[in-house]
């Protein structure tokens, strides 16, 4: 049953934003490319203050994205209570030094070239079902 009073929105302090974002195995990063705005699901860590992932040299992530813009973003929504939590880091995607183990890939294939996504930004929203307001 779904809740028939909307929910508020909070935002996050940069702590609660770090906290979320280390939660989840999976977020999207976004950038704007050639061919215009793009969008990948990716299997990422959080390493030293920066987002880390890791992709094929030949990738149109790698191709891209390193020494640009990047928006990086995570979420969890409940469909029955409408509630959730949203983090997203702006930043600019570098290649690692030395590509860390972490994350290990999802797919399958090599995944030697480390990204690092060095934070501008982060910011965070969580949305609280209706039935919290009232306690």
């Amino acid at each position: 049953m779904s809740p028939s009073q909307p929910g508020r929105l909070v935002e996050l302090s940069e702590q609660e934003c770090w906290d979320h974002l280390g939660s989840r195995p999976v977020g999207r990063i976004a950038w704007a490319g050639p061919h215009g705005v793009s969008v990948v699901p990716v299997n990422f860590a959080v390493k030293d203050g920066a987002v880390v992932l890791r992709t094929s040299p030949y990738a149109q992530l790698a191709r891209e994205c390193v020494d640009h813009e990047v928006g990086f973003e995570v979420d969890v929504v409940d469909l029955v209570t409408h509630s959730g939590w949203s983090v997203l880091v702006q930043g600019r995607c570098t290649r690692e030094r030395q590509a860390s183990q972490a994350p290990t890939p999802w797919v399958t294939g090599p995944r030697t070239l480390g990204l690092r996504i060095e934070p501008r930004t982060i910011s965070g929203r969580r949305l609280t079902p209706p039935d919290a307001e009232r306690s």
